[in-house]
């Protein structure tokens, strides 16, 4: 059995109390690059991500106002915020229906012929704005319903998520507007 002598110890150096401070020091820049470059990559996914939800949104519902404002039969209601019409669908039924900004949520109310789902259909939430403006045939602005030919949309939209705090890239804001001169009128 071989025995254990402090001369044994006396060829093995260890790390001196420096250097184990600067190594400790290196992988702590390390780690802090690596934690700056996690955190900037996890910023571009959230502005991302709520720049695309608000897009989309927006984007699905403007499109089915707008849709259904073109093949308007009879305009009944208008205001800035809101209006009412008759439009044909695919099969040839006579639809009435009001779009109309609730709080911060865009509804569409259909009245005729009264749908299975539960009215008002809240269509998209998160609605800064919703501004609607109406042109007679000779493109003059006009708020007699009677002479409505065209729309001009606007829409201005956030994320739904409203625990987001203002300062947050995640938090943004999206328009879209449109022009849309009612076929059947």
């Amino acid at each position: 059995m071989n025995t254990i002598t402090l001369k044994t110890f006396k060829g093995q150096a260890g790390f001196s109390l420096a250097e184990l401070l600067v190594a400790c020091a290196m992988v702590g820049i390390v780690l802090a690059g690596t934690f700056v470059a996690l955190q900037s990559g996890e910023s571009a996914f959230q502005y991302s991500t709520g720049k695309v939800e608000v897009q989309q949104n927006a984007r699905v519902a403007l499109d089915r106002l707008i849709r259904e404002l073109r093949t308007t039969s009879a305009v009944t209601a208008a205001t800035a915020t809101s209006i009412t019409f008759t439009y044909t669908d695919d099969t040839n039924t006579a639809v009435t229906v009001s779009y109309s900004l609730a709080g911060t949520s865009l509804q569409r109310n259909q009245t005729n012929p009264v749908p299975a789902a539960a009215q008002p259909e809240t269509l998209i939430g998160g609605i800064n704005t919703l501004s609607l403006t109406y042109y007679d045939n000779t493109n003059a602005v006009t708020t007699t319903v009677a002479n409505i030919r065209v729309a001009d949309i606007r829409l201005i939209t956030q994320s739904e998520n409203t625990g987001l705090a203002s300062y947050n890239l995640a938090n943004q804001l999206a328009t879209f507007e449109d022009r849309v001169r009612m076929r059947n009128l």
